[in-house]
């Protein structure tokens, strides 16, 4: 049976949502909120078991040691891993997950979730865990509100990069497009999204690649990549090259102190149009039009 591992973090509550989004670059499928008192938080974050413990502990202890300069009271921190069996996980899971209304048309909700959607609303079934991309975390939410707004009533093809879960790319095709590219270098997060774009059925609009952007040559109307910074600022020329003239890039997983960073790299070579950016908390999500 498949093992997962737990993490277990007492923390002060003002330091919540910095750690959270740490733990979510560390590659959490996601995390659970405890309230003990007023001044603390128990966080239960999960990821897969993967022989990446040691490395996860390392880093999760350096951050905190960064941050006791502004949260003082982090010195008193207490961090515990266990192994819980999948069958463990997912009970967990099934306590924790509640349907998440991401955009005014778009709910997002679990397989066993028996949630009625409003007059007009879309669900978008997910099963969390698997791979990144529930809708909960604001990488994601600001993803799906940029693509919400670009994609055209006629339809478009769209690659999204990283695809995890495979959200995004339900989305997109719920949303109207005509054809959805999904792309993961993860095996994991390909299969996790094949199951999830079977369960909305719509295997008619969306294929998932297990592929790096380099592999592919088309080009799409809408390519939106929600990663990290380090990647985001090394696919700069294959993003650029993947999107059609008069197309749109959506750009997530940016922390809001290297948006600007990343905005004059991608206008540097002179191909794209700087849109907007949207900010959720600590995060930024960039959208680029191609000239």
């Amino acid at each position: 049976m498949k093992q997962w591992l737990e993490l277990s973090l007492l923390i002060p509550a003002e330091s919540e949502e910095a750690i959270s989004n740490f733990l979510f670059e560390q590659g959490t499928t996601g995390i659970e909120e405890v309230d003990t008192d007023p001044k603390w938080k128990r966080l239960k974050a999960y990821f897969p078991e993967d022989g990446r413990r040691k490395r996860i502990l390392r880093a999760l202890l350096r951050y905190l040691k960064s941050l006791e300069n502004i949260y003082p009271d982090l010195a008193r921190s207490r961090a515990e891993f266990q192994s819980i069996p999948e069958q463990d996980w997912s009970e967990n899971w099934k306590r924790f997950f509640k349907p998440l209304e991401v955009t005014r048309r778009f709910l997002v909700k679990a397989p066993w979730s028996s949630a009625r959607s409003k007059k007009g609303q879309v669900h978008i079934i997910i099963t969390p865990g698997m791979a990144f991309g529930t809708g909960t975390h604001a990488t994601t939410k600001l993803c799906i509100q940029a693509l919400e707004k670009k994609l055209p009533k006629k339809g478009a093809a769209v690659l999204d990069v990283g695809t995890g879960s495979g959200i995004l790319a339900i989305i997109a095709a719920k949303g109207g497009a005509k054809e959805v590219l999904g792309i993961d270098v993860d095996q994991v997060a390909v299969d996790a999204a094949r199951e999830n774009v079977k369960m909305n059925g719509v295997s008619n609009v969306v294929r998932i690649r297990r592929a790096g952007i380099g592999r592919i040559p088309k080009r799409f109307g809408v390519v939106v990549a929600n990663i990290d910074f380090r990647s985001l600022r090394r696919m700069r020329k294959a993003l650029i090259r993947r999107v059609k003239t008069g197309g749109f890039l959506i750009l997530s997983g940016v922390l809001k102190r290297d948006e600007e960073t990343l905005r004059r790299l991608y206008l540097e070579p002179g191909l794209l149009k700087w849109l907007k950016n949207i900010r959720d908390g600590e995060w930024s999500c960039l959208t680029f039009k191609k000239m």
